[in-house]
Formats: structure tokens, sequence, C-alpha cells
């Protein structure tokens, strides 16, 4: 209704303007003059019927529905503020589907029905699979070349993601859009030490540039209380760290109750995110089943199981848990593992952990996290200080990180932006309009992935250059307050710029400036060698590879397994002694099948300029 009003006003207030401006011809007038003014008005008519018709021409003149899918929106409120601005935006129809796009069985529910929604992502469902099937469009290097430009730069910036999601036997066509985003330039965690510890058993750091919040949520934490620093402790010296902080007594208390550190796991394993502190001291990481290293005793290309700085790991884990330096996780939340880890952690006796980097000291985390360190340690221990330092070495004076993802862009159903078979060109075109809108544009990403200035956050500091500081959810008006989410309609999937994505807590923004600032991300990221993917093994090798696999591997792993166990366990007498024959077991048990494979010359070594990706 207040659209009709506005559309009968805007035509009264034209036709007064068109009457008061029309000219009266007078007798007196020559025809010359009239003639002259004639063709003036003529041309003038003309030009202006063509300005009117050139700017009244709209793109989005047809009214569209578009079904949408992310995550986070099991709670979304139907018609929130954001997506009415959206809609009116794009003269779209925006239908928000609440079933979890990270919920395996509930997605296959949703493609053994045909659904899919129209743009959005869906990580519980093979993308390659649902093109298949008919369920999702492809969509061309063309129309991402003309209708997202800006994404279509980012490819040009990193050309191997003309390679990612590209339909074999479709040249120029895609399967959806790859994510990039700035993942690839983060570590999930990072080495943590308690300063006050250090402190006490004579192990001072100098060099510490202090962590300051203002968020009045964490005004324990604000200052003096969490440092960065560039030391790196030498392999010799962190042992001794672990025994001193588990033998003398660093929190003074007089009881034998602290560890050096915990091997943040319930029992013997490759590791994961929360692990690649220590086997990155070793040179490798947790990515056992895709990262392939070069063994100069072999002349092979292998995987981490088989690489000697696997053996110096396991001599390294088996020594700090038979002394008692380092422990098992307790599982004392029924296999949850946030709830394993922080009830250890927070008793305030380890010395030594992994820090989680983004989801620490950052509003809206899960709590425990949010919560956890440092606010729940300080009140275990209100005395303690942390210090963030970029890593730890090994005895050969190796030690690094591994990169949250391994390239600027991912594929698969954790990494592909999809559109629906029911999206046609027309709908794909307004679907892009307004991912270039809230994902590329600085006005629309800032406005829908942290919320309205003043309303959902404010600025810790200089706006845009600063972390925002979220607005407490009870504070915030029932006009703009959100069950789900924040980011519905911008996400990070493709944020490249790390900057912006480490706007979202004070501890994270200035974890990552220091971080960056000090080469952190190029002088301590781990690298493989090789990376089992189908960029660089191209698709007859990866298929050749995989059937290969599914054949050998089973007898391959029951071989690392039993050693792996035996040395987590203390039940090898001399690790190093038993290696050879270890080795010679892998080989027999099909090892030997996949380094003819792995060393091929076609299969590309893995290769990225850290520098220009961490610009």
């Amino acid at each position: 209704m207040k659209r009709i009003v506005s559309m009968l006003l805007l035509l009264t207030m034209l036709c007064l303007v068109a009457c008061s401006d029309t000219e009266v011809i007078t007798p007196d007038q020559t025809s010359a003059t009239t003639a002259e003014s004639t063709t003036s008005a003529q041309s003038t008519a003309a030009t202006t019927t063509q300005a009117s018709t050139t700017e009244m021409q709209n793109p989005f003149a047809e009214r569209l529905e578009l079904t949408y899918l992310v995550r986070f929106t099991h709670n979304y409120d139907a018609d929130r503020w954001d997506e009415l601005e959206l809609e009116e935006k794009f003269n779209i129809d925006l239908n928000v589907w609440t079933i979890d796009a990270y919920n395996a069985e509930q997605c296959t529910m949703m493609a053994a029905a045909g659904d899919w929604a129209d743009t959005g992502y869906i990580n519980g469902y093979d993308p390659v699979r649902a093109y298949n099937e008919g369920l999702t469009r492809n969509i061309s290097l063309e129309q991402i070349r003309t209708m997202l430009p800006e994404y279509y730069s980012i490819l040009e910036g990193n050309p191997i993601g003309f390679k990612v999601n590209h339909i074999q036997d479709e040249p120029d066509h895609y399967y959806g859009l790859s994510f990039c985003y700035a993942q690839n330039n983060y570590w999930y965690h990072t080495n943590c030490f308690r300063l006050d510890w250090l402190e006490n058993i004579g192990y001072p750091i100098s060099d510490l540039t202090e962590v300051k919040i203002t968020a009045e949520s964490f005004q324990q934490a604000s200052e003096d209380v969490v440092f960065l620093s560039n030391h790196v402790f030498p392999y010799e010296e962190f042992l001794d760290i672990l025994r001193a902080f588990t033998e003398d007594d660093p929190d003074g208390n007089g009881v034998d109750d602290t560890f050096g550190a915990m091997w943040p796991l319930t029992g013997p394993s490759y590791g994961s995110h929360w692990t690649d502190l220590y086997t990155g001291m070793f040179g490798i990481t947790s990515a056992y089943t895709t990262w392939l290293y070069y063994d100069e005793t072999s002349d092979n290309y292998v995987p981490s199981y088989a690489l000697p700085g696997w053996r110096d790991f396991l001599v390294f884990i088996n020594e700090m848990l038979t002394k008692g330096y380092m422990n098992y996780m307790v599982d004392v939340s029924g296999g949850d593992y946030g709830g394993n880890f922080y009830s250890a952690i927070l008793t305030g006796n380890y010395g030594h952990f992994p820090l989680d980097t983004w989801f620490n000291m950052n509003p809206g985390s899960p709590p425990r996290i949010e919560m956890g360190i440092p606010q729940g340690f300080l009140e275990k221990a209100p005395e303690a200080q942390f210090v963030v330092v970029p890593a730890i070495v090994g005895p050969e004076g190796k030690g690094g990180n591994k990169r949250y993802v391994d390239l600027p862009f991912r594929d698969g159903p954790w990494g592909t932006w999809t559109f629906g078979h029911t999206c046609t060109d027309e709908k794909l075109e307004r679907a892009l309009a307004l991912l270039q809108y809230t994902h590329f544009n600085d006005e629309g990403f800032y406005r829908y992935y942290y919320g309205l200035e003043g309303i959902h956050y404010k600025w810790s500091g200089e706006p845009y250059k600063s972390a925002v500081i979220l607005t407490d959810k009870s504070k915030i008006p029932r006009k703009y307050a959100n069950d789900a989410i924040q980011s519905i309609f911008a996400t990070d999937k493709f944020l490249i710029d790390y900057r912006k994505w480490s706007m979202v807590s004070e501890w994270f923004m200035q974890l990552y400036d220091f971080q960056y600032k000090n080469d952190w991300f190029i002088n301590y990221s781990l690298e493989p060698d090789k990376l089992i993917n189908r960029l660089y093994m191209g698709n007859e090798m990866y298929d050749e590879y995989i059937v290969l696999r599914d054949k050998i591997n089973p007898d391959i792993m029951t071989v690392a397994n039993d050693f792996r166990n035996k040395a987590f366990k203390g039940e090898l007498a001399d690790i190093n002694a038993e290696w050879s024959n270890y080795i010679d077991a892998l080989y027999n048990a099909g090892l030997q099948e996949y380094v003819k494979i792995f060393n091929r010359s076609e299969f590309g070594v893995y290769d990225i300029d850290k520098k220009a990706l961490y610009n």
C-alpha cells in the first residue's frame, strides 16, 4: 500500500513539474523562431525521452523468489531486518531454509526429495554428486567474470582457483563458486605458555607485547594478563621447561599437582589441529592422509608415518608420557572434545597448551571457549599470565604449525557455494548481485556480517581499523535482535582479506596483526612436499590412487597403527632400533605400491609463494 501511495505522489509531482515548464507560444513570434523552437523542443524531447528511458531501466524490475541456505539457520527468524532490507534492495523474496547445512543426514533427505536451494552452500552433500544427479546447475566463467568481477579478480590473483571445482567435460564451467576465505592464512591454535610459571622456573621472556582488551565482558583479562612474543625455545630448553613445570612446583602451592603439558587427545593418535604444535617440532602435521614428504633416506615421497620425523616425534611423546611431563586428556564429558579439553585446562595445572585463536575471548563464542582462557583460568589462579609464541622447535631445529586449509581455494562439500537446479539464468544474475553486495562490497559486508554499528556492535578503536565489540544480545532492540547468528547473508566464505575476519574480536585482531607483522605465517607455516589432490595429480592419476588406496591401505595402516600405539603406550623398548623393521613392514604391506605413484614426475610438487599468499 505504501508503494502505491508513493507512486501516485510521484506521478502527481511529475505532472505539476511538466505543466510549470511548458513553453507558451505567442502570436508575435516569427515562424522562424517557432520553427527553431519546435526543432529544439523536438530534439530536447528526444534527448529527454532517451535519458528518461535509460534512467528508468531496472535490472531488478521483476520480483523473484530466491531460496537460500547456509549454516546456523536453524534458529532463523523470518522477516529479519536484514532480510527485509535485501529484499527491498534487490526486489526479491528471500526464503531462508532452516535445515542444518552441516548435517549430512538432513542434507541427504533434502536431496532425496529433489530439493536444493537456489543459492547457498550445503556441506552435508558432495557438489559433484549433486550436479550429476541434476540437483544443481553449473556456472560459467563468463558469468563469473561479468556478474561477479570481484571474485574473478581473486581468481586472477591466485590462478590455481581457475582449476578448482572445474567440470572436466565442460570447458570454462564450474560446479559452483570455490570458497576462498582467510582460513588459508590461519592457524587454528597457537603455542601458549603460563608466563608466570616460566618466570618462576628461570625462563623469563623479554620481548613481550601486551594484549589489551576493552570489552566489558573481558575486563578480568583487560591488561597485564596475555602477551605476545617472538621468542622460540630450543628443543632442549623446551624439554627442561616441561620437566620443571611438572617437578619444580611452578605455582608455589607446595602440592605436586602440575604438569608440563597435555596430549590433548584421550589416547594414541596421528593428531589433530590441537596437536600440530607438538608434531610440528618434527616438521610434520596431522594431515597424514594427504600430505607427502620427501624422505632423503629412501629417496621417496612418503606419508608422515613413514618419515624419520615421525620416529623422532614418537621418541619425544613416549618420553614425555612415560616421565609424566605430559599426560592424556581425560574423557570426563562422554566424548565431548571441547568439554574434555576445557575441563582439563581450566584446572590450572598445565603450563603449556594449544590456545584457540579465533573463538578465544570472542563474544558470541560457545561460553566455555569465550570465557575459558584466560577468564576461567583466572578464577582458579588469579595470578596467572600467559604468553603466545610462534613455535617450539625439535631436535633438528624445525618448528612450525599447520594452516587450517591447504590451498587458497576449497572445493567439495566443505568448500563450494552452489546454485540449485531451480536457479534460472535470471535468478542466477540476481543471486550473484546479492553475493557481490553482501560479500565483496564493504558497505554490504560490514552491515550484514557484523550488523548495524551502534546497535549490534561498536568499534574498539578507529572505525574499520580496529576490532568490533559486539553488543550483549539482551541489549539489542527486538527489532534488530537475531536468534540465529548475524552473518547469515554475509558469510566468511569469500573473505580473502584476513583483516576483515580478524575484526571479530580484539584478541584475534591483535594476535593476527602481530603474527602478520612478524612473518609468523611465512617463517613457521609447515607445508607438504606433495599434496594428494586432483589439482596436482590430475583426474586419471588421482582415480588410480583411490583404487589402489582402497585395496592396500588397510594393510598399511594396520602396521602403522600398531607401531604408533605401542610407541605411545611405552611398549617399545627402543623406538630407534625398531624403526628399520617397521619401515620394511610398511613397504611390504603396500607402501612400495604407493610410492610408485607418489614419485611420478607428473605428480606436481606443492608450491605456494608464501609472500604473495600473506600480502
